[in-house]
């Protein structure tokens, strides 16, 4: 067999190595993308923008010396109904406007991850991330949450919402009490919701948790919900125990939704202050871990006094409050209905004192010292009460301002109402007429605020329900004041959101108001729980409104 001539091989394979050099010299070149000889930057990293209305952006530019070139700005991945508008920094030019504008018809949006990158020069810069929400106006319920589907069902029949609280993660955690089972009867009911809403199904049971007080199947209703900073769960409210009535009941929960074994009896506590009834309507989580309940206790032919406990962190009275741990208060001297809806901790120099207030007849609030005795600072002897002069009226929220006063909101003679009280007191005269803000959301049927927050702005949010036309038929209210008292006519005409969320003329009903802060957007929203007729029966009622 013939071979190669030695000096012919070694040429032919030296041609084959520069070929190969060649190809993957020329290879690479089309590879590499050409570097970029500028940068972009944007003045913040979050933007929102209405149905209709645009949101705007500066686009900053930094060149290399000697690239003049125009530079086309380019955004990906914004919602639906949002586009941006073109935007060309011109040849020289260091900045530039960007539009973003949403259609009118566009859907609220969670927050969304966009980018924006530049192109110029035959190269694109590296893209900037931008988080863009499509918001609703002032008091409009936030569609994005939960699917826009507010109902959920909790138990097998009728379902009653008392109160709702937000977690450190932005998870919501709703209060109240239905029917799970026949055996035993009304029971403690907590669901949990995701941060935008739908349930949580790591929580109890799918999202749910319902929790008996082994009363033989009486009733178990509670009326109030906080989270500690460890993120147990606290509800609060009565149980009857059948010999000695309804008592004071209290639960923790894990973060699963699970009693916590290690908070008095398997995670409940009982608390008689006699044989009548004693109801728990309010909860208040003081910073050094102790817990305060407050509601009423029926006291035979003196009727029903403002009734307080205070507990330890693992449940126990605490003893150094009041008698053994409870606080029994007589308002007046009639045989008339005092009961705490709700509470609130002042500060003054380092002390604190608790104000339960409530009524019924007219707005009540009692002030507290921490060992349970009454500041006789506050009001006559420690009580302020005949705020109104009504003959029907309770306060069922309460707040404290920067100023260290106290607003207070509910009914008077059924219609929202609000007033604001000074430290030792007196009606604020710089707040509505004279101290007092009354909102008739009817001017012929009954209105009622059950909840109240306050906005870091100092603006207060009452929400509740309004009886629709001259039915009982019930629908739910929000209603936004200044600082001042007076109405805030941007969140809606005459500062009121009327929604009707049941279908027809079946009732709903706002029970519970928790601001919700989101630093995603950033922005804070209010909560608002109750309960709405569903397809049969009552269902827990969830709803978020943009601020």
């Amino acid at each position: 067999m013939p071979t190669s001539h030695p000096r012919f091989t070694g040429r032919l394979r030296h041609a084959l190595a520069l070929f190969a050099l060649a190809l993957l010299a020329g290879h690479g070149a089309a590879a590499a993308a050409p570097k970029p000889r500028f940068s972009i930057s944007l003045d913040r990293s979050h933007a929102m923008a209405q149905p209709g209305r645009q949101a705007t952006l500066t686009v900053g530019v930094l060149r290399e010396p000697g690239f003049n070139e125009g530079i086309q700005i380019l955004v990906e991945g914004l919602s639906r109904g949002a586009t941006a508008m073109a935007l060309r920094v011109e040849a020289g030019s260091n900045s530039g406007t960007l539009t973003l504008q949403a259609a009118a018809d566009a859907p609220h949006s969670l927050p969304t991850d966009v980018v924006v990158k530049g192109k110029g020069g035959g190269a694109t810069s590296v893209a900037l991330p931008l988080t863009f929400t499509l918001r609703g106006a002032a008091g409009d319920v936030d569609t994005s949450f939960g699917a826009a589907r507010p109902l959920a069902p909790g138990g097998i029949t009728d379902d009653y919402v008392r109160g709702v609280a937000v977690q450190a993660d932005g998870k919501v955690v709703v209060a109240g009490f239905g029917v799970f089972s026949a055996a035993t009867g009304t029971d403690f009911m907590l669901v949990r919701h995701l941060r935008d809403g739908g349930l949580d199904t790591r929580f109890g049971k799918g999202g749910k948790v319902s929790t008996a007080f082994g009363n033989g199947g009486r009733s178990d209703e509670a009326q109030a919900v906080a989270v500690q900073p460890d993120g147990k769960i606290l509800v609060a409210g009565s149980s009857d125990q059948g010999a000695t009535g309804y008592d004071f009941a209290l639960a923790r929960y894990l973060p699963d939704g699970s009693l916590d074994a290690g908070f008095g009896r398997e995670g409940r506590v009982t608390t008689s202050f006699g044989n009548g009834a004693d109801k728990a309507y309010a909860l208040l989580l003081q910073p050094d871990g102790r817990i305060v309940l407050a509601g009423d206790s029926h006291q035979g032919a003196n009727g029903s006094d403002f009734a307080l406990a205070r507990y330890n962190g693992d449940g126990s009275l605490d003893a150094s409050f009041g008698n053994g741990g409870k606080v029994l208060t007589a308002i007046g001297s009639d045989s008339s209905r005092e009961t705490a809806y709700a509470l609130a901790l002042q500060t003054f120099g380092g002390v604190s004192r608790i104000v339960a207030v409530g009524g019924e007849g007219d707005f009540i609030a009692a002030a507290y010292r921490t060992d349970g005795t009454l500041d006789r600072g506050f009001g006559k002897a420690g009580i302020v009460r005949g705020v109104f002069g009504s003959v029907t009226g309770a306060a069922r929220g309460v707040v404290v301002t920067d100023d260290n006063e106290l607003v207070l909101a509910g009914h008077r003679d059924h219609d929202f109402a609000a007033v604001r009280l000074l430290a030792d007191g007196r009606l604020d005269p710089d707040f509505g007429t004279a101290g007092r803000a009354v909102v008739a959301v009817s001017a012929s049927n009954w209105d009622e605020a059950t909840a109240l927050v306050r906005q870091v702005d100092g603006r207060l949010l009452l929400g509740g329900w309004v009886y629709t036309g001259n039915s009982s038929s019930a629908d739910t209210v929000l209603l936004r004041l200044n600082a001042d008292g007076s109405r805030d006519e941007a969140f809606g005409p005459g500062g009121l959101r009327i929604l009707p969320v049941a279908a027809g003329n079946r009732t709903d009903a706002g029970r519970a108001l928790a601001l919700q802060p989101d630093e995603r957007v950033p922005a804070v929203r209010v909560l608002q729980a109750g309960e709405a007729s569903g397809s049969s029966d009552l269902d827990i009622l969830l709803m978020r409104h943009w601020l």
